[in-house]
């Protein structure tokens, strides 16, 4: 390890103000927090795994970048959700300027024969010494206690499984999963999280974080069942020490309170709305519910704006929370997150914002737009919304007995609810009834893809409803693929789709794939962490009609650029479109991309315009 001189920093004030204005109701002013791992790692100009592998080199990264730019606390968070998976036997992908994360294209745990081989954990395996190491190294230099920020059950589980896998056999072996989620909760993070607390016995609060366990990933039965079940299983082994105050998705539902019900649960100590969904909601609402039960509230700030916002955008934002949040104490704002992407004149920027209301320099006052009809009409931040039709000019039936339409739609209804069984029979009786290929794939297993994406868009199913539909629509175009290709029967266009390099997250770009094979486009996945020479040679022998690339991560979202720079200079004009959790139209358009999903169904959407309108790209490039 290597030996850094600490003796420069004091953040006595600032955890004095985080104790007596968060919790209590005893301070001056507002505290803030902020999630920054990544942006210290690159601030110090750190290689990244000696950063999140050293741990005198990532507590003082934390601590140097936090007095530099004035923040009142230093950020403890690393790389939270790869620890307890690294530890337990997941590869663990590590990159020189990037977050390591979690790879899992060999999932840990595919069988109940895997979860058998898996022991209990082992307290010394992986970098649970640098997590501990880097707590006492924390303690000894601030006297503060540390906060053990751990991977919550359910989206620990969607990493030794993987997500989709994990959301299928909920529905199809949910006694399977249960069984996954109890062997993590009991002889993992207990066991984890318990000899923290043993080293660390002053410590009362350890957060976790369960980002997948948000909605749409989930709906809220599953929430309730899969993950919130576990965290109170958690808490219970645990000295109720346990909490997880990250859901978001507070906008997908129509009951919030209910969502808030449940958020408490899992946190009975305060409640934390984070962007867009606090944007959307209103944060007038939020404190209201927070302040009828006497509980503090946590305000996030969109890493988008945080990014990609002005000064002005960035300093309204916080002034509005802040003068939300300062009536009636308790409160803490969030800036979530400082990305090592967001620029330093942008945190400057942050910081800035909050010193100026700390002073009662207040130019918004009064002025609030989150919660409004402005602001539920924008997406993420910044720019309207498209409207969400997603339909596509269907073939009309023609030439179909009565009977032969009633068996189209049942098949149509069997997709749309996720039947896999029932579809692959009905395609099979379909083709027995001599039923033109084309109509079945058209009338029916077509339609009922895009009828699901019409209701994703509106709200009314979330991600694992789509699973289903896909899996079943899938199920179908399996007997019909040979049968499509021996009559020659061309698809409507290639598309190539890639998660980009640093990047092991595949959730949206596998639905993205799915529901583009429902649409009729044969789809080729060059799957995950590729970089941008691999997805040019690709694109070259493939020649697609469309390239589509996605990234969950803010770290990886510059790689985007770096492959259509590459494309340009490679003077190769294939339409690439963009998309992923974090991403904006602004940011699409920045980096020169042909467009942007917002979500699955707008991908299909998207290709579908590029390939019918632009066509003929191809011939025009090579003229």
């Amino acid at each position: 390890m290597t030996k850094l001189d600490f003796t420069e920093f004091d953040f006595s004030a600032g955890f004095e103000m985080l104790e007596n204005g968060f919790l209590s109701n005893q301070a001056d002013q507002i505290p803030f927090v902020q999630q920054c791992h990544e942006f210290n790692m690159k601030y110090m100009g750190t290689h990244a795994w000696t950063f999140y592998s050293d741990p005198e080199v990532f507590v003082y990264g934390a601590f140097k970048t936090a007095h530099d730019l004035e923040f009142d606390t230093p950020d403890l968070c690393w790389d939270a959700y790869n620890i307890e998976a690294e530890a337990i036997g997941c590869d663990i992908a590590k990159f020189d300027d990037l977050t390591p994360a979690i790879d899992n294209t060999t999932p840990l745990v595919t069988c109940e024969k895997d979860l058998a081989r898996l022991k209990p954990l082992d307290i010394n395996a992986g970098r649970i010494p640098f997590a501990m190491d880097v707590s006492h190294l924390f303690k000894d230099v601030t006297g503060v206690e540390p906060s053990l920020v751990y991977c919550a059950p359910f989206t620990l589980a969607s990493h030794v499984m993987t997500f989709e896998t994990l959301v299928l056999q909920m529905q199809d072996n949910p006694a399977y999963v249960h069984k996954v989620m109890t062997y993590l909760t009991d002889e993992v993070l207990a066991p984890y999280i318990n000899e923290f607390c043993r080293r660390f016995p002053d410590v009362a609060i350890v957060p976790g974080s369960d980002a997948v366990a948000s909605l749409p990933f989930i709906s809220l039965e599953m929430l309730e069942e899969f993950a919130l079940h576990y965290i109170e299983r958690l808490r219970s082994l645990t000295d109720n020490k346990t909490i997880v105050d990250n859901w978001w998705g507070d906008s997908f539902v129509e009951d919030k309170e209910k969502f808030w019900e449940f958020k408490l649960r899992a946190n009975p100590l305060y409640l934390k709305v984070q962007d867009p969904d606090l944007y959307r909601v209103g944060a007038q609402k939020a404190k209201d519910y927070a302040v009828a039960r006497d509980l503090p509230v946590m305000f996030g700030v969109s890493n988008n704006l945080l990014m990609s916002g002005s000064g002005e955008e960035i300093e309204k934002r916080i002034h509005e929370y802040l003068e939300i949040a300062e009536s009636g104490g308790k409160n803490l704002l969030y800036l979530c997150n400082f990305s090592s992407e967001t620029p330093v004149e942008n945190v400057r920027a942050s910081v800035a914002a909050i010193q100026k209301f700390r002073r009662g320099e207040r130019p918004w006052a009064g002025q609030h737009t989150s919660g409004t009809r402005q602001a539920v009409d924008y997406e993420k931040f910044g720019r309207k919304k498209e409207s969400a039709d997603t339909e596509l000019t269907l073939v009309k039936k023609s030439n179909l007995s009565e009977p032969q339409e009633n068996l189209l739609d049942d098949l149509f209804d069997h997709v749309v609810d996720g039947e896999d069984a029932e579809a692959i029979a009905l395609v099979e009786k379909a083709l027995a009834e001599g039923i033109a290929l084309n109509t079945i794939l058209d009338d029916a297993l077509i339609a009922a893809m895009e009828e699901v994406g019409g209701m994703f868009s509106d709200g009314s199913i979330f991600v694992p409803e789509m699973l289903l539909s896909a899996r079943a629509m899938k199920g179908g175009l399996e007997i019909l693929r040979p049968l499509l290709t021996k009559s020659k029967v061309e698809p409507k266009g290639l598309i190539m789709l890639a998660t980009v390099q640093g990047d092991v997250h595949d959730i949206g770009k596998n639905l993205v794939g799915m529901m583009l094979e429902g649409a009729g486009y044969k789809v080729v996945d060059l799957g995950v962490n590729n970089a941008p020479d691999v997805i040019l040679e690709k694109a070259r022998e493939l020649k697609p009609d469309v390239i589509g690339l996605s990234a969950l991560l803010t770290t990886t979202m510059p790689q985007m650029a770096k492959v259509i720079i590459a494309f340009k200079e490679a003077d190769e004009p294939y339409p690439i479109i963009v998309g992923g959790a974090p991403l904006t139209q602004d940011f699409a358009d920045h980096i020169g991309a042909d467009g942007y999903g917002v979500d699955a169904p707008g991908a299909v959407k998207l290709v579908h315009q590029l390939v019918t309108t632009g066509g003929n790209w191809k011939q025009v490039a090579s003229a």
